[in-house]
Formats: C-alpha cells, sequence, structure tokens
C-alpha cells in the first residue's frame, strides 16, 4: 500500500450545504470501505476517531426538520467540540441516519 501521511488538522470550510472532508481523509477509497480497511487506514495514519450525529447535537425538531426537508443541507448544524484535547474534523457527510462528524485525534504507533 502507499506510504501512509500521517494526518494534520486543517480549516474547516464547509461548503453551501455544511459539508467538508479533510483531503487526506480515506482519500484511497473510492465510496464504501469495509470496518477492517476503515481501521487499516487509521492505524497507518495514526489517528483514532470519533463520531457525532447531528441527531444527538441539535434539538430534536431542528433534526427533525432536516430528515423532513430532503435538501441535504445542514448548515446550520454548529458542531460542539469534543470536551478532550486534541479532536480535529476528518469530514462532515451523510449517513444512513442523517449527517455525522467523523473527528481524528493522533495516536502515537
Amino acid at each position: 500500500m502507499n506510504t501512509s501521511v500521517i494526518i494534520q488538522p486543517q480549516e474547516v470550510q464547509r461548503d453551501e450545504n455544511g459539508w467538508w472532508s479533510h483531503p487526506d481523509y480515506l482519500s484511497e477509497f473510492d465510496d464504501e470501505i469495509t470496518e477492517a480497511q476503515f481501521n487499516d487506514w487509521c492505524a497507518r495514519h495514526q489517528v483514532e476517531t470519533k463520531v457525532t450525529h447531528m441527531e444527538s447535537d441539535v434539538p430534536v425538531d431542528v433534526f427533525d426538520a432536516y430528515m423532513d426537508d430532503g435538501q441535504c443541507d445542514c448548515s446550520t448544524w454548529v458542531i460542539q467540540h469534543p470536551t478532550e484535547p486534541g479532536w480535529f474534523i476528518l469530514s462532515i457527510h451523510d449517513a444512513e441516519d442523517g449527517p455525522v462528524c467523523i473527528w481524528g485525534r493522533r495516536v502515537t504507533p
């Protein structure tokens, strides 16, 4: 496989619909990957991840409006930063159960 790049935080510049992905986040994959491939990617890039679901990060009516709207626009979602230090955003994207924010944090091998 390719030599891996250690992921560094980047300034998040969400598009008009609120989506954004770090340019190095899963860049060697096309679309869907297996859990094993994801875990391998994290190990090679020395990053651990955690997920914030929009559903649990906004009031119920805001999430319901997103799900009912069908516009795929999460730009009003003000994502709450994890309380632990070192986390940075890897991706804000739509998932099966609504928008998610994938956080990354460097780990030592």
